[in-house]
């Protein structure tokens, strides 16, 4: 079952990589937590990971790509993330498929991801 779809963002998006952006930010957080599927070496996301999203998982994000933590935390507060990529992108007065893969982007999303981790698993 698919978690996100690049082509469900893509019209709006109006490119593959601002459409794949945000869940390639998330599976690049995903892998470095141990929370994506074994394939999915963050080490060969490198500072790309909208790239390896495209060419690895042709654009959908799928519960096979995480592991069952991961489909379970995602599966629990995907939505919340999106919300928050929203949220960032208007403190940025960008479009939300504005963002970029600069490294202050992964670090914002690394630490809302592991925050909002810790506080699901609190309540698991």
């Amino acid at each position: 079952m698919s978690i996100d779809r690049g082509d469900a963002h893509l019209s709006d998006a109006g490119t593959w990589e601002r459409a794949c952006r945000h869940m390639a930010l998330f599976l690049f957080w995903a892998a470095e937590r141990g929370l994506a599927a074994k394939e999915h070496d963050p080490r060969k996301m490198g500072d790309r990971p909208t790239e390896y999203f495209i060419a690895q998982c042709d654009t959908k994000l799928w519960e096979e790509d995480l592991s069952d933590e991961g489909t379970a935390f995602a599966k629990a507060r995907y939505d919340a993330y999106l919300g928050e990529v929203e949220a960032y992108a208007a403190r940025l007065r960008v479009g939300a498929y504005d963002i970029s893969e600069a490294p202050t982007t992964t670090q914002h999303f690394f630490a809302w991801l592991d925050a909002a981790l810790a506080d699901w698993r609190r309540k698991s």
